[in-house]
Parts: structure tokens; sequence; C-alpha cells
């Protein structure tokens, strides 16, 4: 089977929308996914989804917040949901890689015997939120347990932790033994000041900032499509933040429509890389 990309949308783009007065009911967010071409949905442990995965036919990715006190009950919690990946967010700022370390490795041998499959994102105010973190996390687990991390990667995060001007890839793409481990992105446009820039002008024609953007989008998957096995499925969160997050601001436009051309370029870009892979 050769590599596969399969799109989710973000329940937290749909956030308040189209407006807080006036939010789209859950399923009203499940039929405008599916319209508008995604293969799934993610969120939160909402027990409503699982029978509107069913009718949608969506695949479901869930995110959790994780510690030591909580991960086991919501890891059994996950397990109804059948979900492709789950997508953590690990413990807190000041967590110590060697604390986070041990976590982890805990949650990774639960998920294992439930049948679950984990990914450790990369993400502000956790235990990963700057490169240097995750890398100490990386190689300390490495060396308990001579396997790799399987990471989440949103480097909108690192990006402007490090205040980066383009061209962006040679910062933040990682080894090749990391990134064929990897089976979840997050495609939110960023640039090195701003951990999210406009798609769009809201007038139908690509920001020169998403356009820089996409730039990087090809090096992240033209690297990953050379380091994931054959029969890899990679799932992509094309996404930009809503207004009620802080990630959008008054002048964006609308973000659920960004986050549908989004989708479109990033799979031109797959299969352009596809066909000469």
């Amino acid at each position: 089977m050769p590599q596969q990309i399969r799109s989710f949308a973000g329940l937290w783009t749909l956030n308040e929308y189209p407006s807080a007065h006036a939010e789209w009911s859950l399923e009203e967010k499940f039929a405008a996914v599916k319209s508008a071409g995604f293969e799934g949905i993610g969120g939160l442990l909402i027990p409503e989804v699982i029978p509107l995965c069913a009718k949608y036919s969506l695949d479901y990715i869930l995110y959790i917040n994780a510690d030591a006190s909580n991960y086991e009950n919501l890891l059994h919690q996950a397990v109804a949901y059948h979900p492709q990946r789950i997508n953590v967010h690990l413990m807190a700022h000041d967590t110590t890689p060697e604390d986070a370390v041990t976590t982890w490795h805990a949650m990774a041998n639960l998920a294992e015997q439930l049948g679950l499959n984990i990914d450790l994102e990369i993400h502000r105010n956790t235990a990963t939120e700057t490169p240097e973190k995750c890398e100490l996390i990386a190689a300390l687990y490495q060396l308990r347990t001579g396997r790799g991390i399987t990471w989440s990667l949103d480097h909108s995060h690192f990006s402007t932790v490090k205040h980066l001007n383009p061209p962006f890839a040679p910062r933040l793409l990682g080894t090749r033994e990391m990134t064929a481990l990897v089976r979840h992105m997050h495609f939110r446009p960023f640039n090195g000041h701003h951990a999210q820039v406009p798609a769009t002008d809201g007038k139908g024609s690509l920001t020169p900032e998403f356009i820089i953007y996409l730039e990087f989008a090809e090096e992240l998957l033209k690297h990953w499509l050379e380091s994931a096995p054959d029969d890899a499925i990679l799932y992509a969160c094309p996404e930009n933040g809503p207004r009620s997050s802080g990630y959008a601001l008054s002048c964006f436009p609308d973000v659920w429509l960004d986050a549908i051309v989004i989708r479109k370029e990033i799979q031109k870009i797959w299969d352009r890389l596809s066909a000469h892979s």
C-alpha cells in the first residue's frame, strides 16, 4: 500500500462558528467538515461525536491534556472513540524532561495494551514547548526504552519561540529517524513572529505569508515521504484557530474558509510530491 495522507478538521477551528451567538450545532459542524472534503475530524472526549463519526464516515482524532494523575483514566475513556490517533498535550511548561519521559513511557505502555496510537504534540505551555526540551525528551526516552517518540508536529510553536525568518525548513525539520515515526501533523500557517497567519485575503487570493509558509510545508512533506515507510498513513490537520482562541485577530478572514483552502493547497503539494516519489 502506498503512503497516504488523510486530512482532518479540528473542531477547535469551528469554535463559536459562524458566531458566538449563532454557533453551529455539533452535527452541523460534522456535515460541514464532510462536505468540505475532509476525511476526519479532531476533538476532545465528547460522547456525541461517536455516532456522528459513524453517520458521516469520518475518522476521529482525539485530543487530550494528560499528566501523571489522569492519563490512565483518559486513555481508558479513549477506547470507546476508536480514534485513529490521540494527540497528547503533555503536562506543563515547568515539567522537567525527566518527569515528562517517565509519564510518556507509562502512557505509551498503556496505550499499546489498549490498542491506541498516541502522539506527543510539540506545543506551547506544555513539557514540549521548546526544541531543546523536545530534543532532551527524545534522547532520554531513547536511552530508557531503545525506541523513538511518535510526535505530533506543530511547527508554529517552535517558529515563534525562535522568531525565525524564512526559509523555515533548515531550522525546523527533524532528523529522518524522528520523521519516520511521525503519523500526525498540524498545518497551521505561521511565520517567525505569529503562530497563525491568514491563508487568504478574504477576497480569494492567497496571502504572501501563506505562500512562504507553503514552501515550508512542501519541504516538510517531502522530508516525510522520503523518511516514512511505504505503507504509512499521515493524518494531517489543516487549520486556523478561531478568534476566541486569540490566534485569529479581528482583521483575519473567515478561519473555516481558510482551513478549507489550506487543505486544498496541502493536498496539491502532496499529489505533486507523491507522484514523483
